[in-house]
């Protein structure tokens, strides 16, 4: 049987960095230091950093796709090996540069990110999170394969500063007391990455523990920032549970099967009894609607086209109607880690309805929020809100969606920000002490 391609190995992770950014890539790590004697590039793609005005005496690039060739001429000092990174044997290097791949956790092969993981854990004494993307374990390969006085500069998502998936990564280096600076570009430069990019500097011959945050344009102009956040509140804490609590929405499996727009509910033949109402995303909802009634549900979510219904795949008595369309989905439609993890593959695991939806995701100074009137589900990005008594849901309801915390959560992409399960419980709880307070 032919090996599955790992999403590493597949094309669609290789973003290649524009040469403008190279040459201002350079021109940051060259702050750090003149010269570098040796330079590794693990993710290096058609080895455009061999090209884009660094100083080095050597140049390694690493690359896992032997499609990908250099479209110049490499420097007489520059090589390019083709094998996974993970196997490069050597180490030691002045500097390791780059821009690794960007890859969800969802898309990487279970067994092969569970050895890689495990390996990076034995290496640096952290319990490396499953869930963080693939970058976060090439940034965690960069600190291993330079020397003890080395530098790591890569262009990364600069929400790896504060996502929790990150945090053994942050761990490791806070332990180590190496210098910390992240330079985040203030406009879009991957035209194909929805994310806020940035070139973060890890600094191993400077052991001052500090985390300096900048701001950088495309032409090289630096700004400081305060904090992550670029706010004098700072970042949101993360906290656990409390009273009332947040839950992030159901993953089933893929959306594509499991979730359906109205018209494709009547396309399957699938009759009301075979779906439950849920609520896949908040976009097209105005921020004056405060609660998701009937009527709203039917023109908002039902009429308007979006993924409104759940199917029933997780009870044991399906109706042979339901049956007929599970049993006509292709395997290529549901290879997912998810649904190759269960027995049978559609029966997932049914969550409490929340008692109030908040949108993961958001461009104003709040979230939009609705109340859970019909006691429909949240799927994928919809955070849900549980054990809220009835009579507080309209006045948390008003609270969440008029507060500011967008200056107090990291820029994910342009304008959007994202909120996290535990700083939406610390919300939560700042409301539940507030309304203590009152009384």
């Amino acid at each position: 049987m032919r090996r599955r391609k790992n999403a590493y190995e597949l094309s669609r992770s290789q973003v290649d960095t524009p040469q403008d950014v190279v040459s201002l890539f350079w021109q940051i790590a060259h702050r750090y230091r003149h010269r570098f004697s040796s330079v590794l590039d693990l993710g290096a793609g058609d080895g455009r950093f061999a090209l884009g005005g660094g100083r080095f005496g050597e140049y390694i690039g690493v690359e896992i796709d032997k499609r990908r060739h250099p479209t110049g001429d490499l420097p007489r000092q520059a090589s390019i090996v083709y094998e996974c990174a993970f196997r490069h044997e050597r180490s030691g290097y002045a500097a390791c540069v780059g821009n690794p791949p960007y890859v969800r956790h969802h898309d990487l092969e279970p067994g092969w990110r569970d050895r890689i993981a495990e390996s990076i854990s034995h290496a640096t004494g952290q319990p490396v999170n499953r869930k963080c993307n693939l970058y976060v374990y090439f940034l965690f390969l960069a600190l291993l394969k330079s020397r003890s006085n080395g530098l790591v500069a890569s262009i990364v998502p600069y929400e790896w500063v504060s996502r929790p998936a990150a945090l053994p990564l942050r761990n490791y280096i806070e332990t180590n007391r190496w210098q910390v600076d992240t330079f985040r570009f203030s406009e879009p430069i991957f035209q194909s990455v929805d994310t806020t990019a940035a070139i973060s500097v890890v600094d191993k011959r400077n052991e001052s523990g500090l985390w300096n945050f900048y701001m950088i344009d495309r032409q090289g102009l630096v700004a400081t920032l305060p904090n992550v956040t670029a706010s004098k509140r700072g970042i949101l804490e993360y906290s656990d549970r409390g009273d009332i609590w947040a839950m992030r929405g159901m993953s089933p499996g893929t959306q594509k099967v499991f979730t359906l727009t109205e018209g494709e509910r009547i396309h399957a033949g699938l009759l009301m009894q075979d779906v439950y109402p849920c609520v896949t995303s908040l976009r097209d909802v105005p921020n004056e609607l405060t609660s998701l009634t009937r009527p709203a549900f039917r023109t908002r979510f039902v009429d308007n086209g979006s993924k409104c219904w759940l199917i029933r795949s997780n009870q044991r008595h399906m109706s042979d109607r339901l049956h007929a369309y599970l049993d006509a989905i292709p395997c290529s439609r549901r290879s997912t880690s998810t649904c190759a993890s269960r027995t049978p593959w559609y029966r997932y695991p049914l969550f409490d309805k929340p008692d109030i939806f908040v949108s993961s995701g958001f461009v104003d100074a709040a979230p939009k929020v609705l109340i859970n009137s019909i006691g429909a589900y949240a799927v994928g990005a919809i955070h849900g809100v549980h054990d809220v008594p009835s009579g507080t849901r309209r006045e948390l309801q008003h609270y969440l969606a008029h507060s500011e915390f967008s200056t107090r959560v990291v820029a994910h992409s342009g304008n959007l920000k994202k909120l996290e399960i535990r700083q939406l419980n610390s919300i939560l709880n700042e409301f539940s002490r507030r309304r203590c307070g009152s009384q």
